[in-house]
């Protein structure tokens, strides 16, 4: 970390965590570590159950996981589910050695609550009349809003009219703010902090943009998608698994210019963002094939 000059707290901070929360003398017979850090290394040490498994929704190197950090939590799981086909393949990068007891568990998401919550009361309260962009998570390096405030600022230098929204707080919310402030966007680029929900925003904005560093399998793309909204995303691990290219979306290279340039295509072309916001929406999530992964644990 000292040598990357990138400190990720959190990192430094599970194994302590783990290492001091409560014991349980109960045996169980399935136990989960539904998140990477923490929750594994908790599950593997410290919980007496006899079967384990560990979910890894991330691309593991990216996020600054190492095999020192893990301390052997993964030779104590019988399964280790990832989110995605390209998060089985980086992890495996790491775990080349746990290859056969590793398998794909795709999220869950409840599709009809979120499009009933949709129609609830909430959303954007200001009377923005131009293009109005959202992003729907936490503030920290891997979503990558440094570079989303600078491809703002370039599709304002452009005189495209639009407003970008952010859904969510985080660690470096008080950088961004800092950068919003310098770059001169304050009423151009809006954190509106985190919301209990945020699928009325979903349904009522116009391009839905996801500008990450790194992914697993962002739950927030497949609501976005379950709400029909034109995705505009960068092509990185993840998301190009989430995102036909040209068809249900916009895969754009993680620069700003590049951002910018994604985001003006589809307000330039209404027809061709209201196709790829229909193909999105008809984007079918079933979850029964790997449900048999924990059927066959327990």
């Amino acid at each position: 970390m000292i040598r990357d000059r990138r400190f990720q707290t959190d990192k430094l901070m599970w194994r302590v965590l783990a290492d001091t929360a409560d014991r349980f003398d109960k045996e169980f017979d399935l136990a989960v570590a539904y998140l990477e850090g923490g929750s594994t290394y908790y599950t593997a040490d410290y919980v007496n159950a006899k079967h384990k498994a560990g979910f890894v929704h991330i691309d593991y190197a990216e996020s600054g996981y190492t095999r020192k950090l893990d301390g052997g939590c993964y030779a104590r799981l019988d399964r280790i589910f990832t989110v995605s086909d390209e998060v089985r393949e980086n992890f495996l990068k790491v775990y080349p050695e746990y290859v056969d007891k590793t398998r794909v568990f795709h999220n869950f998401l409840n599709t009809e609550n979120i499009k009933k919550r949709a129609k609830a009361e909430g959303g954007f309260t200001d009377d923005y009349d131009g293009i109005r962009l959202l992003t729907v998570g936490r503030i920290t390096y891997q979503k990558g809003y440094d570079i989303a405030v600078e491809a703002m600022k370039i599709l304002k230098d452009r005189g495209i009219k639009a407003r970008w929204y952010v859904l969510g707080d985080g660690p470096l919310r008080d950088d961004i703010s800092r950068q919003i402030r310098k770059s001169g966007l304050e009423k151009d680029f809006v954190l509106l902090g985190a919301c209990n929900n945020p699928y009325p925003y979903y349904a009522q904005t116009d391009i839905y943009v996801h500008a990450t560093r790194f992914e697993g399998k962002s739950i927030a793309i497949q609501e976005a998608q379950v709400l029909g909204c034109v995705i505009a995303a960068s092509d990185c691990s993840g998301n190009r698994e989430q995102i036909e290219n040209g068809v249900d979306g916009i895969l754009f290279e993680y620069t700003p210019g590049k951002i910018a340039d994604a985001i003006q295509e589809l307000t330039e072309n209404p027809e061709k963002a209201e196709m790829m916001a229909l193909a999105a929406s008809q984007k079918k999530i079933n979850n029964i094939k790997d449900m048999e992964h924990i059927y066959e644990l327990l």
